[in-house]
């Protein structure tokens, strides 16, 4: 060990972890961080841990330096079918009482998995829903899998995996999910690789909810062994952002050791074989409503009061029925509000608001309609979403945002031809736009085709590289050029 990193050192280091990772190294664990660090430097190409730590204290790390010196920080130990309590919930409980209300609107099953390690969570994930879904072809499924790690992801990526990370797993887990590879190496298949999409997601420093990275509108989401790195400050930063990200009646799935009082306020609990699921309160339009925790229900209100005794939920609407349509001022307030109510991913109360702003206030109608849009596709009303965007196009056809922003909803749809049409119409009306070239990368990835999407990142990149990496990405709800390069060089290698 470096004499030099004597206790105010390691205390300066311990605080600067916490602020731009959220890990809560405490002072008991200086020797393990120490044990972590010293590697670390060393892929920074330092022979002297101490100057390593020097060095981080005084320069801005890169969000890419972030990763890599995280990716020694934290544990990406994981295996299939982990917890197996949780799968056996969502087989058996959750996700047939999910797909029998969600086939009434539109068949779309959206699942994250926060922390995902190498990737043995959202796979585990994709076989569920293979063996729980019989007409799963019929469905639009998203299985979103992010990590901080870089080198995990790429292994996750991979699919191939020893038999270490399947102990404890049954025998028919093998069965048509994997083919053997090599000497104990197994790949999984492509029907379950396809089904899920991995990317570098920071959940202390990046963005969400968020059209952007997909993270809105889920149903499940798992964020399992991540938590136990994070302060109280940062678990309850976090928790309410993936609170965020949830539909009402969703669920939040954690590892047991991660229970905590920031969970209990501001989920409902749900039991099931002494395993404690976190669900999102279902919010309905209707005065009076018998609740069912596990039937999942997609509408919205302003603030619920529930009768515990009789499970009874009364409504309370904070949105006055009619706005004072005679005061401009007022109308510019509204509006703000509702600005503000969007992005902080409040989601529910902004569509309200908004919804009665477009009756009573003709004079914004087209900053209206578009936000309404985008609160509608966060929230996962796609089919609203767009027809509100092709109302928007009828008042202003030059607006290439919304040409985007409907791309983006026929993706989620699984109508990607008709998205890469759109996508082409938003930049040709602005040529320099970088989030319309990034998604056509991603679609045409996802499609096999990787050079072309190489190509539509490549452009991305480069119409990057003309602002400052601190300036915000046009259209983007607060993205940073610089964080959003790096996103992409990521995804692209």
């Amino acid at each position: 060990m470096n004499d030099k990193l004597n206790k105010p050192v390691l205390f300066e280091l311990r605080k600067y972890l916490l602020t731009h990772l959220g890990l809560n190294f405490s002072e008991k664990q200086e020797r393990e961080l120490i044990q972590r660090i010293e590697p670390a430097a060393k892929e920074f190409e330092f022979k002297d841990t101490f100057k390593f730590v020097e060095w981080l204290l005084k320069n801005k790390a890169t969000n890419k330096q972030i990763e890599v010196l995280a990716s020694y920080l934290t544990i990406g130990e994981t295996y299939f079918l982990r917890v197996q309590k949780s799968f056996e919930f969502l087989e058996r409980t959750f996700i047939p009482n999910l797909l029998q209300n969600k086939g009434r609107d539109g068949k779309q099953l959206r699942i994250w998995s926060a922390g995902c390690a190498s990737g043995e969570e959202p796979y585990t994930i994709a076989i569920t829903l293979l063996r729980t879904i019989p007409n799963i072809k019929d469905w639009n499924i998203t299985i979103l899998a992010t990590d901080i790690n870089p080198v995990l992801l790429k292994k996750a990526e991979k699919g191939i995996y020893s038999k270490w990370s399947f102990r404890n797993n049954p025998g028919w887990f093998f069965s048509g999910y994997f083919k053997k590879v090599g000497d104990s190496r197994y790949q999984i298949l492509p029907k379950v690789k396809n089904m899920v999409t991995f990317a570098p997601l920071n959940l202390v420093k990046d963005m969400y909810p968020s059209l952007i990275n997909n993270t809105n509108a889920m149903d499940i989401i798992f964020c399992r062994n991540v938590m136990i790195y994070f302060s109280q400050t940062g678990i309850k930063e976090v928790v309410n952002r993936l609170y965020k990200s949830l539909l009402p009646g969703g669920i939040l799935i954690v590892s047991p050791v991660e229970t905590s009082n920031v969970l209990s306020k501001k989920f409902s609990k749900i039991d099931y074989c002494g395993q404690t699921i976190y669900q999102k309160e279902i919010i309905e339009q209707v005065k009076v409503k018998t609740y069912n925790r596990f039937v999942p229900e997609f509408s919205h209100t302003d603030e619920i009061v529930k009768d515990t005794a009789n499970k009874n939920v009364v409504i309370k609407d904070n949105i006055p029925e009619k706005l004072p349509i005679d005061n401009k001022i007022k109308q510019v307030s509204n509006y703000e509000q509702a600005v503000a109510l969007f992005k902080q991913g409040l989601f529910e109360q902004a569509e309200k608001l908004l919804t009665s702003l477009l009756i009573h206030d003709k004079k914004n109608q087209k900053q209206i309609v578009i936000l309404l849009a985008k609160t509608k596709a966060n929230i996962g009303k796609l089919d609203e979403a767009r027809l509100l965007c092709e109302k928007g196009l009828a008042l202003d056809k030059s607006d290439y945002s919304l040409y985007y922003l409907i791309a983006t909803i026929l993706q989620e749809q699984g109508n990607d031809e008709e998205a890469i049409s759109s996508l082409k119409k938003a930049i040709y009306l602005d040529h320099n736009f970088a989030l319309a070239h990034f998604l056509l990368g991603n679609i045409n990835v996802k499609r096999g085709h990787n050079s072309t999407g190489k190509k539509y990142f490549n452009n991305a990149i480069n119409i990057l590289s003309h602002y400052n990496p601190d300036e915000i990405v046009p259209e983007s709800d607060g993205l940073t050029v610089g964080r959003f390069t790096e996103i992409i060089s990521a995804i692209k290698t």
